[in-house]
C-alpha cells in the first residue's frame, strides 16, 4: 500500500506498507538460577520507518539508544516543537532596554 507522502519514490514493496516495515526482533537475557546459567529468548513484534518514505525518521530510529530517546527526538522534530524552539532561541537573543 502506498504511503501518505506526495511524490514518494518508494516502490512500497519488500515489506513497506504505508511507509512502515513490520518486523520481529529477539531479546536475549542470560540469568543465573541455582548456579545454572539459563538463556531466555523473548520475541517482539515491531515496526521500522521505511528509509525511502521517511528518511529522517528512519535515521532517528537507527541511531537512538532507547525507545525513550527515539520518542523524544521524534517529538522535537514536530512543527509545533520547531516553532517553540525557534521562539525560545529568539527570546534568548532579545534584551529589554
Amino acid at each position: 500500500m502506498k504511503c501518505e507522502r506526495h511524490n514518494c519514490i518508494c516502490t512500497h514493496t519488500e515489506g513497506c506498507e504505508k511507509g512502515f516495515i513490520f518486523t520481529r526482533y529477539k531479546d536475549v537475557k542470560e540469568i543465573l538460577s541455582n548456579g545454572e546459567k539459563k538463556t531466555i529468548e523473548t520475541w517482539y513484534d515491531g515496526v521500522l520507518f521505511c528509509s525511502t518514505c521517511y528518511p529522517e525518521r528512519a535515521f532517528i530510529q537507527r541511531t537512538s539508544q532507547s525507545s525513550e530517546e527515539m520518542s523524544q527526538r521524534l517529538r522535537e522534530r514536530s512543527s509545533l516543537k520547531s516553532t517553540e524552539n525557534y521562539e525560545k532561541s529568539e527570546e534568548s537573543k532579545t534584551r529589554t532596554l
